[in-house]
């Protein structure tokens, strides 16, 4: 089993402040929540394992260095992610979703 411990360094070098499962509030804030994992079995025994991390960047700021910076760490560290921006009319949050295989 992948030690999340690992991933969270990464979001943390992006930004130190981010924080599992519930979110800080405030202005912005980044939260990772793991949410499913997934075995591969070879020969009777297991062969992969993998989690599925949302990582996700509330901010009400365009263009949001932190958003950016996650970016970059998740693509320097060669984690496979899709990469999708919502807009949240109720809060006025842009919201920075970044679905991870880990």
């Amino acid at each position: 089993m992948k030690d999340l411990s690992v991933f969270k360094n990464i979001i943390l070098k992006a930004d130190p402040k981010a924080t599992k499962f519930k979110g800080s509030g405030g202005n912005s804030y980044t939260v990772w929540t793991p949410y499913s994992s997934d075995k591969t079995m070879a020969d009777n025994r297991q062969d992969d394992f993998t989690w599925r991390i949302q990582v996700d960047r509330f901010t009400k700021k365009d263009n949001d260095p932190i958003a950016k910076a996650i970016y970059n760490e998740l693509e320097q560290a060669g984690i496979p992610f899709e990469y999708l921006i919502d807009f949240e009319e109720d809060t006025g949050y842009i919201h920075h979703i970044f679905d991870c295989i880990f």
